[in-house]
C-alpha cells in the first residue's frame, strides 16, 4: 500500500516537473486602461483628451507566453488610430476620433509542455481572453449645450439637445440626453411653458433614465453632471418620499393616523416617488430598502420580503459609498431606518436590523436620524 502511494506521488511530481505548470494554477489575464471616458473637443486644435493607454497583464502560472493581441470595435484609421505600441504588444496607446462606445478584447496565447506516449514532450498552445463590452466611452464637450444651460434657456436647451440626439454621430453618447434631461428639469423648476412639452418633470425622469442606461463608463460621475443629478434626485426624493413621512423620537416613520383615505393616498404617492427615484439612480441598492419598506406599507409583503432577502446580503458586502450621490446616501439611510422598524415584527428578532444598523454606522454615525434610531430603539445592537 505504501509503495502504491509513493509511486502515485512520484508520478504526480514528475508530471508537474515535465509540464512546468503549478498544480491547481491557471494562467490569468487582466486589462487596465488609463481612462474609460474620453472627450473629443469641438475645436480641431483644442486640448487632447481623446487618448488612452491599454495594458494587458498576463500571469503565466508556469506556462510560456507566446503573444498578445488586441481587438477593438470600430475601424482603425477612421474611428481610432494607434499612437504608440501596436495591437500585438502588451501596451498600446490609442487616439479616438469618433463619438461612441468601443468594446475591447485582449487575447494572450500561451504554451504548455505536454508529455507524449513515447516519452517525448511537445508544446501545446492555448488562449486566455478578456472581453470588455463598451469598455471605452468617447463623448464630446458639447460646449453649445453647456452654454445654453448656463444661460438658463431651458426650452431652447430641450430643442437643441433633441437635435443632437437625432444625429447618428451621437447615437451611443449619453451626453446630449443628459442635457435634454437638464432642459426638462429646468423648465419644471422655472415653470416654463411650451405647447409641445406638457409634462417636463416626467420627461426629465424619462430622459435621465435613458441617459443612465446609456452611460456605460460613468459620464454621470463627472463633477458637473454628478452635481446636477444629485440636485434632481433630491427634488424627487424629498417631494416624492421624505416630505410624506412623519417623525417619531427623532427618526422617520410612516403615517400611522386613523385617516384611512390619507393613508391610502400617501402610500400611492410613496410608491410613485420610489418608482421615479429608482429610475434616476446609478446605484439601485440606494433605493431598494426604501422600496421594500414602502411595499410593506402597501401590504405587498411578498415583494418587500424578496427585496430584503436579496439586498440585505448585498448591503453587508458593500465596502464604500464612493459612487453614491448625497441623495443616494440619504435614500439608503432612510430606507434602512424604515426597514429596521418593520423587520423585527416580521422576523421576531433583531438580527438583521442590528446587522444593517451596524453596517451603516461608519457612514452615518454623525447623522441625527441615525443616532436617534440607535439611541431610542436599538441600543442593544451596539457591539460590546
Amino acid at each position: 500500500m505504501k509503495n502504491t502511494v509513493l509511486f502515485r506521488l512520484t508520478l504526480a511530481l514528475s508530471l508537474l516537473f515535465i509540464t512546468g505548470v503549478s498544480f491547481g494554477q491557471k494562467p490569468t489575464l487582466s486589462l487596465k486602461s488609463t481612462k474609460r471616458i474620453l472627450t473629443l473637443d469641438d475645436e480641431e486644435d483644442g486640448p487632447s483628451n481623446n487618448k488612452v493607454k491599454l495594458e494587458a497583464s498576463f500571469t503565466a502560472a508556469g506556462t510560456k507566453k507566446v503573444g498578445t493581441e488586441y481587438t477593438i470595435t470600430g475601424v482603425e484609421g477612421k474611428d481610432w488610430e494607434i499612437i504608440s505600441g501596436e495591437l500585438k504588444s502588451d501596451m498600446v496607446e490609442l487616439k479616438f476620433k469618433k463619438v461612441g462606445n468601443f468594446s475591447v478584447t485582449v487575447t494572450t496565447t500561451y504554451s504548455v509542455k505536454k508529455k507524449l506516449k513515447n516519452g517525448e514532450t511537445e508544446e501545446e498552445e492555448s488562449d486566455v481572453s478578456v472581453e470588455e463590452e463598451n469598455y471605452i466611452t468617447v463623448t464630446n464637450n458639447l460646449d453649445e449645450l453647456t452654454q445654453i444651460h448656463a444661460d438658463s434657456n431651458f426650452v431652447k436647451l430641450v430643442k437643441k439637445a433633441s437635435d443632437f440626439i437625432a444625429k447618428p454621430k451621437y447615437a451611443g453618447d449619453p451626453t446630449p440626453t443628459i442635457f435634454l434631461a437638464k432642459g426638462y428639469f429646468g423648465m419644471y423648476r422655472k415653470d416654463l411653458k411650451d405647447p409641445l412639452i406638457q409634462e417636463p418633470f416626467d420627461e426629465a425622469i424619462t430622459a435621465t433614465a435613458s441617459a443612465i442606461e446609456m452611460d456605460q463608463n460613468g459620464i454621470f460621475y463627472t463633477p458637473v453632471h454628478k452635481m446636477w443629478l444629485n440636485a434632481f434626485q433630491n427634488e424627487v426624493l424629498d417631494n416624492g418620499i421624505i416630505f410624506k413621512l412623519e417623525e417619531s423620537e427623532g427618526y422617520p416613520v410612516f403615517y400611522s393616523g386613523k385617516d384611512a383615505n390619507k393613508k391610502v393616498t400617501l402610500t400611492e404617492e410613496l410608491l410613485e416617488g420610489i418608482d421615479q427615484y429608482s429610475q434616476i439612480t446609478k446605484n439601485p441598492l440606494a433605493a431598494k430598502f426604501l422600496e421594500a419598506a414602502i411595499r410593506s406599507q402597501a401590504k405587498d409583503m411578498k415583494t418587500a420580503g424578496l427585496i430584503w432577502k436579496i439586498e440585505i446580503p448585498n448591503l453587508l458586502k458593500l465596502e464604500k459609498l464612493d459612487k453614491f450621490t448625497e441623495a443616494d446616501k440619504k435614500a439608503l439611510k432612510v430606507g434602512i431606518l424604515l426597514s429596521v422598524q418593520i423587520l423585527p415584527i416580521i422576523e421576531k428578532n433583531n438580527t438583521n436590523s442590528c446587522a444593517l444598523l451596524n453596517k451603516i454606522k461608519p457612514w452615518f454615525e454623525n447623522d441625527k436620524d441615525f443616532i436617534a434610531m440607535y439611541e431610542n430603539k436599538f441600543k442593544s445592537c451596539k457591539p460590546e
